[in-house]
């Protein structure tokens, strides 16, 4: 009695996701005080930054009130996304509540048996591969409950559950060969063809994925044969026997086929088309409408699970906005393009085969403080790329650079809004998710640098 007293007085010293990124935004405010202030023009009609344009400008130091004025313009950068969070979590809800994915699974148990644990691969390469294509990254927040009943059914934590959904989807998108948000728009900042590099791209995703893939399944045969051995300890969930025999109907295939076609037709639209989150919540709305109408659930079970489903979103909503409120701190104290400018002085005093790595490095950092693919590339790339040529790399190993830094390390910050989304929905708090990701992150960290290494040896252009 006493250790578990001790035990539940040490879970709750730990501080919640909000308070640890609302002291993040505290620290963002401090530095707005020592960090001096600059910024860089735009050029004209275009929202890229003007490389050699860098100023100094007067010292606007962000004080209380614009600490707290930043939690609302946070949720105002972010109400897209956050909007998108509570209609497609609820979307993806109402398939949930059809038991359509609970009966699917269940059959897929019932056919594989003692070979159940290779549901987890393959859904990990779906996951890395709709990652890759960018179509899972801010949504994967709406299938993590998937990822849990999953892992329910075959004995596991919350953590198997969790990476198997979103540690695998931003593998991929980490290492995508065509992710519009990063991959393109770096590449057209840096006057470099659209995909050029698709080919060794598409290695550096598999070279990244292979050991995701067996440092998820590893844990997860751990767990199974001695669920002692889980991160989670006592907060780990008992599997769900009695789901296993959860009928799986012709409707529910249908209700399934809805989604895949749905998640086809967006994947489409999004590589040929560069369709936005307005599309996809629009398609998941078919999706749960369809899901709703040919299970028999009616009209008042679509809105209860859609109800439902929004509500548990509003913590993970919530965070994202918050989250948000980092980068508008340091833009409002002038100081966030006087760190891109450091690194650049830095970059100029290198040997050549540092400043490859160094360049991972930064954007690996710099991620921490602008945790947005797009919006780290429109302030990172004007910079990189005339950098690159003055250093003696092509500006395709400083595009891989940017992609990778701004990648792997939103598996680690808290100031990643959908990572501590995913958190909070799955029931992981942030200190058991580190201590389990961690080694990961290092392993991913190395392979980046290695990775960037041959990119900048081998003069990929």
């Amino acid at each position: 009695m006493a250790q578990q007293t001790k035990n539940t007085a040490q879970k709750k010293k730990f501080p919640n996701a909000l308070v640890i990124v609302f002291c993040i935004m505290i620290l963002s405010v401090v530095l707005t005080w020592l960090v001096p202030a600059g910024q860089y023009n735009t050029l004209p009609d275009s929202s890229t930054l003007d490389p050699s344009s860098y100023h100094r400008v007067d010292q606007s130091p962000v004080g209380l009130w614009g600490l707290l004025d930043a939690v609302f313009q946070g949720m105002s950068n972010a109400s897209s996304i956050i909007v998108f969070t509570f209609l497609v979590g609820g979307y993806f809800n109402v398939l949930i509540e059809s038991k359509s994915v609970d009966g699917f699974l269940s059959f897929l148990m019932r056919k594989l048996g003692s070979r159940s644990m290779l549901i987890i691969p393959v859904l990990v390469l779906i996951m890395s591969l709709l990652g890759a294509t960018g179509v899972m990254a801010n949504p994967v927040v709406a299938v993590i409950p998937i990822g849990i009943l999953l892992a329910k059914k075959l004995k596991m934590d919350q953590i198997v559950g969790l990476s198997v959904m979103y540690l695998a989807a931003y593998g991929g998108y980490a290492t995508s060969p065509i992710c519009a948000m990063t991959v393109q728009v770096a590449q057209k900042i840096a006057d470099i063809p659209q995909l050029s590099g698709f080919g060794f791209r598409c290695i550096i995703w598999l070279v990244f994925f292979i050991p995701t893939l067996l440092y998820i399944m590893r844990y997860a045969l751990k767990i199974r044969k001695d669920p002692s051995k889980s991160v989670m300890g006592d907060a780990a969930f008992d599997g769900d026997e009695s789901s296993i025999n959860a009928p799986f109907t012709w409707r529910h295939v249908l209700a399934l086929l809805g989604l895949v076609v749905g998640l086809g037709v967006y994947t489409y639209g999004s590589l040929e088309y560069n369709w936005g989150m307005s599309y996809m919540a629009t398609i998941m709305l078919i999706v749960a409408m369809f899901a709703a109408f040919i299970t028999k659930m009616g009209i008042n079970g679509f809105v209860q699970g859609f109800l439902k489903g929004s509500q548990q979103m509003t913590f993970s909503a919530t965070l994202i906005g918050l989250a948000s409120g980092v980068s508008v701190i340091l833009t409002s104290g002038s100081v966030l393009h006087s760190i891109v400018y450091g690194m650049g002085i830095a970059l100029n005093s290198m040997p050549h085969f540092l400043a490859g790595p160094v360049m991972f490095w930064f954007n690996l950092l710099f991620n921490f403080f602008v945790n947005s693919g797009s919006g780290q590339a429109t302030v990172i790339m004007p910079i990189m790329a005339p950098l690159a040529d003055v250093v003696g790399v092509t500006r395709q190993a400083a595009v891989t650079a940017f992609q990778l830094g701004d990648g792997l390390s939103n598996i680690i910050f808290p100031t990643s809004g959908t990572m501590m989304a995913c958190l909070a929905l799955s029931g992981v708090d942030y200190k058991k998710w580190v201590k389990w990701v961690f080694p990961l992150f290092l392993a991913w960290t190395v392979l980046g640098t290695i990775t960037i290494m041959v990119v900048v040896a081998s003069g990929v252009a």
